[in-house]
This record gives C-alpha cells, sequence and structure tokens, in this order.
C-alpha cells in the first residue's frame, strides 16, 4: 500500500511539473517570436503601469506603435490600458482607424463595444460615468456614451441631453451645446442646470457679437475717412454704455463662474473682488446663487475665505453668500 501511494505521488509530481514545463516553454517560443525591440517596448509599458503611471505607459506606447507600424502586440496593449483607463473613445478611434486596412483588430472592435454596453447597463453607472469623463475633459468619451444612454433610458433623456450639452459646452461647441440644453427644456421647462446653462451661453454669444462689431469698425478705419469712423465710433460708444453694459457685467460674471469650474480659485476671487466695487449686487447675487447649485455653502465659503486677499472685501463677500444660501433654502 506505501509502495503505491509513492508510486501515485511520483506520477502526480511528474504531471504538474511537465505542465510547468511545456507553460514555460511556450511563453519562451512566443516571447521569442516578437522582435526584440517590440518586447523591450511592452517590458518598458507594463513597468510604467505597475508603478501607476498607466498615462506614461499608454503614451509611450501611442510614439512607439508608430515606429513598429503598428504591431498587433502594441495596438493590443494600448487598447488594454486606454479601456482600464475609462477612455473609450480613444479606444475605439484607434481601432476603427486600423480596421480599414486590417482584419486583426476585430476582436478587440468587440471588446470596446462591450465596454460600452458595460457603462449604459445601468443608468445610475452611465450618469456617473459621464459626470467624471466631463470633470477629467475626456468629452469625447462622455458624448458618445450619452448617445447611447438616450436609447438606452428614454425616461432620463432630460439628464442625458443636459450632461451631453455640457460637455459640449465644455468643449467651446456653444450652439450645439444650447441645441442639447432647449432638448432638456423641452422635457423639462424647470430644468435648473440647463437654464443657467442657457442664459451663459447667450450672454456669451452676444458678447462675442460686440466683439465682432468692434473688429469691424477697427477694418472700417483703413477703408474709409476719418470722420465716418469717428461718427460711428461715437454712436458705437453710446450702445455700449446704454445697451451692452449690462453684456460686459455678464461677461465678466461668466468669466468668473468659469474660473472657478475650471478649480482657477485665485482669478474667480479677483473677479468677483472687482465686481463687487461696482456696487451692482443683483447680478452678484444671482452669479452667487449658480454656485451653490454646483457645490455645498461650506466649500464655496472655504473657496472665499483662502483666495479672497482684500480683508475688507471678504466680510461683505461672506454676507451676500450666506444671505443667497438661506433664501435659497427658504425656497425664496
Amino acid at each position: 500500500m506505501t509502495h503505491y501511494l509513492s508510486s501515485m505521488f511520483l506520477v502526480t509530481l511528474l504531471t504538474v511539473c511537465w505542465s510547468a514545463v511545456a507553460e514555460n516553454t511556450d511563453s519562451v517560443m512566443a516571447s521569442s517570436a516578437l522582435p526584440e525591440p517590440v518586447a523591450k517596448v511592452l517590458e518598458d509599458a507594463a513597468r510604467l503601469q505597475n508603478q501607476n503611471q498607466t498615462r506614461g505607459a499608454i503614451k509611450l506606447l501611442q510614439t512607439e506603435r508608430n515606429n513598429f507600424d503598428d504591431h498587433p502586440r502594441l495596438v493590443e496593449l494600448e487598447v488594454q490600458l486606454l479601456l482600464g483607463s475609462d477612455r473609450l473613445s480613444e479606444a475605439r478611434n484607434l481601432i476603427d482607424g486600423l480596421a480599414k486596412t486590417r482584419s486583426d483588430v476585430a476582436g478587440l472592435g468587440v471588446q470596446v463595444q462591450r465596454a460600452f454596453r458595460r457603462i449604459v447597463s445601468s443608468e445610475k453607472r452611465a450618469i456617473i460615468f459621464v459626470q467624471k469623463r466631463i470633470e477629467l475633459q475626456d468629452f469625447e468619451t462622455a458624448i458618445a456614451v450619452t448617445d447611447l444612454a438616450l436609447l438606452a433610458f428614454p425616461d432620463r433623456q432630460a439628464d442625458f441631453y443636459t450632461l451631453k450639452g455640457e460637455a459640449l459646452y465644455k468643449m467651446n461647441a456653444l450652439q450645439a451645446a444650447e441645441s442639447e440644453f432647449m432638448r432638456a427644456l423641452q422635457i423639462d421647462p424647470l430644468n435648473p442646470v440647463a437654464k443657467s446653462y442657457v442664459t451663459e451661453i447667450r450672454t456669451t454669444l452676444e458678447a462675442q457679437t460686440s466683439t465682432a462689431l468692434a473688429e469691424w469698425i477697427r477694418i472700417a478705419k483703413d477703408k474709409v475717412g476719418d470722420f465716418i469712423v469717428t461718427f460711428l465710433a461715437l454712436f458705437t460708444a453710446f450702445l455700449m454704455n446704454s445697451l451692452l453694459s449690462p453684456l460686459s457685467m455678464r461677461l465678466r460674471l461668466l468669466r468668473a463662474r468659469r474660473a472657478f469650474d475650471a478649480g482657477n480659485y485665485d482669478d474667480f476671487a479677483d473677479a468677483v473682488e472687482r465686481l463687487l466695487d461696482q456696487e451692482d449686487f443683483k447680478p452678484l447675487r444671482h452669479n452667487f446663487r449658480l454656485l451653490l447649485r454646483k457645490r455645498p455653502y461650506e466649500d464655496v465659503k472655504a473657496i472665499f475665505e483662502a483666495h479672497v486677499m482684500t480683508e475688507e472685501r471678504l466680510p461683505t463677500l461672506l454676507r451676500i453668500l450666506r444671505r443667497e444660501h438661506d433664501r435659497m433654502l427658504a425656497g425664496v
């Protein structure tokens, strides 16, 4: 009996060892099939990934892939890293570009489509994912996911039109963004985020129109006599003072909000202090309400306390902020 058990143990051990040797042999053969420079790039990319430098690994693969005629192993690793980083549109664009001339990327294309479907398998997951991609300025992926989510979740179309509009707005595609926000408002006329963005977009477009008028006058100066130009300048100055001054104020408010959204709190504080000096509190109060819809009161207050440089202005700004916060809580 003891001899039989010893024999069985030896057979099992030999089987395991043979499997390990065979697996190692296959690995060596696969590695040896790779050109040495390609293997070195894969090794360097893997090292960067292990050091939590995935962005650096992707950049390395993008550079070296062009040097090695889009070697399949380099393409495969780049796609996997892009998918792992949720940069889905970059992965799809890479596959779509190669699929025009190659058939060996079809499997990777399936993986990319599966990743998109996984995101829109849940409306909550899709919303959180799009918000994160917008925050990371991956607007193309955010828009691609919202397009899929609009089809998958018809009951939440207002939310996804709003998110798509936000992505387009931050890409500076203002007219396209306004169209998406208007679609959201057609479904939910009380959507506060869409309404505030539409106001900002129209203010910006109006300000750009006034800038274009000033440029036209500059060009006209080279074409017509000084008398006519002087007349136009005086007439334009009248318009600016009587009609366009509110637009200038709105533009400054818009710049302040954009600095806030971008995390440039010093620029934001400087802009708010300049607005306070004009003693026109109504647009300033409106601006503060928009900020409070995006961030908690305590966060905005802390930003003011850390970044407002003029001590005598800080109490006034905090008082206005507190008053608007209380009014919003009271539904006023």
